[in-house]
C-alpha cells in the first residue's frame, strides 16, 4: 500500500512525529520527543475499519499515544511499556476528572512548592550543584520546589495527585539546565545565565496545570486502556483473553540510544529508581538496541540475505567501529525483533495488521536497512508484507565525520519508514 493512498496529501513527516502532539488535548501534557503523532493512529484505525469491540495494541507504548487515541474513540487497547515513568505518563493521560476537583487542590500544591523540601538528589550524581560538579541538571531552588510539591501530592486523592505529579515533573524538565538531544542530555547554551529558579518553575507548573484543567473539561476518555509495565518480550505472553486486530508501534531504533538513560532525570525525580543498580535492572528489561549493559548474548545470526550482506560488511570494518560491541548489538536487536514478530502473530486476529515505524542505521560507513531486514524477518515469521513506506529522510549523527580513517565515506542520510504487515 503506497504512502499516498494511506495519508493523501498530508505531510507524512509530521504524521510520524510527536511535534504536532503539542497541540492535541491530553497528548500535550508531557512532551515525548520519540513519539509519533495521534494522526498516524487515526489513519491506521480508519484504514482497518476498527470497531469498538476490536483490540488495538502498542508493544512499545512510550507516553501512550496509541492507548489514548484508542480510548478516546471508545476502542479497547493495551499498551506495553518498560519504562515506569512513561507508564505513569500514559496512565495519567487517561484519567477522567472534573476540572473543579483538580483546581480545588491547587493551593495545597502551591503551598508545598513555596515551602520547599530538601531533595535526596541534591548530593547525588550531577542532579544539583553540590560544589563537586562543574555542571548540574537542576538549580537547588527548582529541585526543592519540585520536592515540596511532590510531598503535597501525598495528601490528596490519588488520581488528582497523578495529574499534579505530571505537571510537577513537566515543569521541572522545562527548568532543567539540560535538554534531550538524540542519545544524550545536552546542556543548554549559556545554561548558567538562564538562572532557573523556584519562580520560573512555578510559572511553568501553573501553565501546565491550566492545560490539564482545560483538557479535563473538553475531553472524556470513553474506554480506559490497559497499560502494562514490564519487558514486552515477557509480558506479551500474558495477553490471552483477546486477540488484536491492529498493532501500531515503534520499537527503539537500532541507534545505540539508551532511552532509560535519556529519561534518567524523570526516573529519579519520580522515585522510580533511586540508584544506578535500579537503573541497571531496568536496562536489562529493554530491547537490546544499545550497549550500556551486559546483555545475554544472542544465539541466532540468520535473518535473510540483506542482513547477511550488511553484517558481513560491518565485520570487515570492525576496526572502524567506535565500540566493538556493535556487531553483537545488531545481532541481538534483530533476534529480539524476530521473537516479537513471532509472538505477535500468535496474538493477532485473522487479517490483523501490524504497523511499525523504524529507522535505518549506519556504522563504520555501512548502512543497516532496518526496514528491509524487518520485512524479511516478518515474512519468514508468517506475516504478509503490505508495504514499506518512506516517511522522511534524516541526517545521520556521524555526518560530520566526512570520511573514516581508511577513506570510507560516512552515510549522511538515514530514512524513517512505516512497515505494514498483514496476518496471512
Amino acid at each position: 500500500m503506497s504512502i499516498d493512498l494511506l495519508f493523501g496529501k498530508a505531510d507524512i513527516s509530521k504524521i510520524a512525529s510527536f511535534e504536532q502532539s503539542k497541540d492535541f488535548p491530553r497528548h500535550r501534557w508531557y512532551y515525548f520527543k520519540e513519539g509519533f503523532s495521534p494522526l498516524l493512529v487515526d489513519a491506521a484505525i480508519q484504514k482497518n475499519s476498527i470497531q469498538k469491540n476490536d483490540l488495538i495494541i502498542d508493544i512499545f507504548s512510550g507516553s501512550g499515544t496509541v492507548p489514548l487515541v484508542s480510548s478516546t474513540a471508545n476502542i479497547d487497547s493495551i499498551g506495553f511499556e518498560v519504562n515506569p515513568f512513561m507508564t505513569f505518563v500514559a496512565k495519567t493521560k487517561l484519567i477522567n476528572a472534573k476540572s473543579s476537583t483538580f483546581k480545588f487542590y491547587f493551593d495545597s500544591l502551591m503551598n508545598g512548592i513555596k515551602n520547599e523540601e530538601i531533595s535526596d538528589l541534591e548530593n547525588y550524581s550531577t542532579f544539583c550543584n553540590n560544589k563537586k560538579n562543574e555542571k548540574w541538571l537542576f538549580n537547588r531552588s527548582v529541585l526543592r520546589g519540585f520536592e515540596g510539591g511532590w510531598k503535597a501530592t501525598k495528601e490528596i486523592p490519588y488520581k488528582i495527585a497523578m495529574l499534579y505529579r505530571l505537571a510537577l515533573v513537566s515543569a521541572a524538565m522545562m527548568n532543567s539546565n539540560a535538554v534531550k538531544d538524540g542519545k544524550c542530555l545536552r546542556y543548554k547554551k549559556d545554561w548558567k545565565e538562564l538562572s532557573y529558579s523556584k519562580e520560573s518553575f512555578i510559572g511553568d507548573f501553573k501553565e501546565t496545570c491550566n492545560l490539564i484543567s482545560e483538557d479535563l473539561d473538553n475531553t472524556h476518555i470513553a474506554k480506559v486502556a490497559t497499560i502494562l509495565r514490564g519487558d514486552v518480550r515477557k509480558k506479551l505472553h500474558e495477553m490471552k483473553d483477546k486477540k488484536f486486530k491492529l498493532c501500531v508501534t515503534s520499537p527503539p531504533y537500532l541507534n545505540s540510544f539508551d532511552y532509560s538513560d535519556i529519561y534518567r532525570p524523570e526516573l529519579f525525580l519520580c522515585k522510580y529508581v533511586t540508584n544506578n543498580d535500579n537503573l541497571g535492572k531496568l536496562r536489562l528489561e529493554t530491547l537490546r538496541s544499545h550497549m550500556q549493559i551486559n546483555w545475554e548474548p544472542p544465539e541466532k545470526s540468520k535473518y535473510g540475505y540483506i542482513y547477511k550482506n550488511c553484517f558481513d560488511e560491518i565485520i570487515k570494518r570492525k576496526e572502524l567501529l567506535w565500540n566493538n560491541k556493535i556487531p553483537v548489538m545488531i545481532q541481538a536487536y534483530f533476534e529480539d525483533i524476530e521473537k516479537l514478530l513471532i509472538e505477535l502473530r500468535k496474538k493477532a486476529e485473522k487479517k490483523a495488521q501490524l504497523w511499525i515505524i523504524v529507522s535505518t542505521s549506519a556504522y563504520a560507513g555501512v548502512e543497516i536497512p532496518v526496514d528491509l531486514i524487518i520485512a524479511d524477518i516478518g515474512t519468514i515469521a508468517g506475516w504478509d508484507l503490505n508495504g514499506i513506506n518512506t516517511i522522511r529522510n534524516m541526517r545521520n549523527s556521524t555526518q560530520n565525520a566526512q570520511k573514516y580513517s581508511n577513506g570510507t565515506e560516512a552515510v549522511k542520510r538515514l530514512r524513517e519508514s512505516l512497515i505494514i504487515f498483514k496476518k496471512r
